[in-house]
């Protein structure tokens, strides 16, 4: 809500007020002018009325990007989970050779050539993207290569909430800070030899392509255990130790 910062927000959780409905009944818990209260009155009505009727994409315009992890304890059930491998980080020069996206209990894997384009279609489900440095990378990758993909979406980018948690480097590092052991198969098996398994495959080694489609699906399927973990200890830092 505009005119609602941090020190605002932190003494309406501490007058005991946690939800949007509480504050309706309670406008006072803001300490504000009347034209200010009126102003974030209006603002609240309009996000009630967006979070009821599913239009989450009223969200994604309105909170600041740093902010769209605290939608994941509403949307987890509605989000997904998306990686690409390209054939180099280039976005007008090189290719993307696939997109996996995964919804929490089922991975999608579209490779160029087969059924890439038909992406767009599965992305369209979800209010709600979560990457790991998705911002910079996969979704201006996306856009340049399929300018229509719906991507005004609420989006975590995980490389950014794990570095508030104070985990830094990339999506492998931080998974073996965090213990998660991706197995003997995909040991060695990084951003660079995803790129020699993708020509690999071109020439015709259809193991390669397994083993790439294996790679990424840990990528996206282990976002999710990176989101938990970092959902819980943002929400610690953020809400919690306010409230106790």
């Amino acid at each position: 809500m505009p005119g609602v910062g941090i020190e605002t927000e932190q003494s309406i959780w501490k007058s005991n007020i946690l939800s949007w409905d509480e504050l309706c009944r309670n406008p006072s818990a803001i300490k504000v002018s009347q034209g200010r209260a009126e102003h974030i009155a209006l603002h609240l009505q309009e996000s009630l009325a967006a979070y009821n009727s599913g239009n989450f994409g009223y969200f994604a315009e309105k909170i600041p990007l740093k902010h769209h992890w605290r939608a994941y304890g509403d949307l987890k059930d509605k989000c997904c989970f998306l990686d690409i491998e390209t054939t180099g980080l280039d976005k007008h020069r090189d290719e993307i050779t696939m997109i996996g996206i995964y919804n929490g209990n089922e991975s999608k894997i579209f490779i160029n050539g087969r059924n890439l384009d038909q992406f767009h279609k599965e992305l369209l489900k979800y209010p709600l993207i979560v990457t790991f440095n998705g911002r910079c990378f996969d979704l201006p990758f996306i856009k340049n290569k399929f300018p229509d993909a719906k991507l005004d979406k609420l989006h975590i980018d995980l490389r950014f909430a794990m570095r508030a948690l104070g985990y830094s480097g990339g999506l492998k590092s931080i998974e073996r800070q965090l213990g998660i052991d991706r197995g003997d198969e995909l040991y060695g098996v990084d951003g660079f030899e995803a790129v020699r398994l993708w020509y690999k495959y071109k020439r015709g080694d259809d193991n390669s392509l397994m083993l790439l489609k294996k790679y990424l699906k840990a990528d996206i399927e282990n976002l999710k255990t990176l989101m938990e973990f970092a959902y819980d200890k943002l929400k610690e830092n953020h809400f919690l130790s306010v409230i106790s």
